[in-house]
């Protein structure tokens, strides 16, 4: 299978986007058009979403998919789902992942026994059954609770549903990606991972509570945590211009530093 992947930029270190769930590759690129003077973005589709097909199930499977289309190191920025992946590349494929860059994400996405922080189990089986049945609002509820809490709420709707509606995914795609995020548990394998990376945490979100994004950052040996304090779930969108300035810098100065 080959997935999609929209490439933004020419020239510069490779900058890999991966998307959460029910979106595309396109959420990113307003952030691209910001980089691509000096950085070579790959906006990726997951398996199922954007015009990707479903492929393979699995987050192994997902994630070797998408270092085989990339095809070169690079550096990994993954958005909650599209963090797992990122993580998983790193764990997977340590020499095609130079840095790191986990948006709104968890090491567990699952809160339970030993994990404090995440979704509650029913609330991810809830939303397979809202599949089955209100396929389109069981996706708008799911994207509204991203951005719960922020002042720029409206502009962060306005591209999440955007993206939904030119490109809405396949169902499969969907059902794949809940798994993922019910299954996935990089908790035991945080030590090893030894790249640069930036976990980037919105104070105000819902989904990947700041404190359980500090604490999975703690466990990495070189990883920073930047707390944005009036972001949600999609900081990349809410605070767009900070971002791309903290991505260059952190680029830049971690993960170009290593590699010295």
């Amino acid at each position: 299978m080959t997935l999609h992947v929209r490439r933004v930029g020419e020239q510069g270190p490779d900058l890999v986007f991966l998307h959460g769930w029910g979106l595309s590759g396109r959420i990113w690129e307003p952030l691209a058009s910001r980089l691509k003077q000096d950085f070579c973005c790959h906006l990726v589709d997951l398996p199922g979403h954007g015009e990707s097909a479903p492929g393979a199930a699995g987050l192994n499977n997902w994630v070797d998919e998408v270092v085989t289309a990339i095809g070169r190191p690079a550096i990994y920025i993954g958005w909650s789902l599209g963090g797992l992946v990122a993580l998983g590349a790193a764990r997977r494929h340590p020499d095609q992942v130079r840095g790191l860059v986990l948006v709104a994400m968890l090491a567990r996405f699952i809160r339970e026994a030993g994990n404090d922080y995440g979704m509650k189990a029913n609330a991810i089986e809830a939303t397979r059954a809202g599949l089955a049945g209100d396929f389109s609002t069981t996706l708008s509820e799911f994207l509204m609770q991203q951005v719960l809490g922020e002042p720029g709420a409206a502009k962060a709707v306005r591209s999440l549903r955007n993206d939904l509606i030119d490109q809405p995914p396949a169902r499969e795609g969907l059902e794949r990606g809940l798994d993922i995020l019910f299954e996935a548990d990089f908790r035991g394998q945080l030590a090893a991972v030894h790249v640069p990376c930036l976990a980037v945490a919105g104070a105000r979100d819902r989904i990947a509570h700041p404190d359980g994004m500090a604490a999975m950052a703690e466990r990495m040996p070189q990883a920073d945590l930047w707390r944005i304090d009036r972001a949600a779930h999609a900081p990349f969108i809410s605070h767009e211009k900070p971002f791309a300035a903290r991505l260059r810098e952190f680029i830049t100065h971690r993960v170009a530093g290593a590699a010295e």
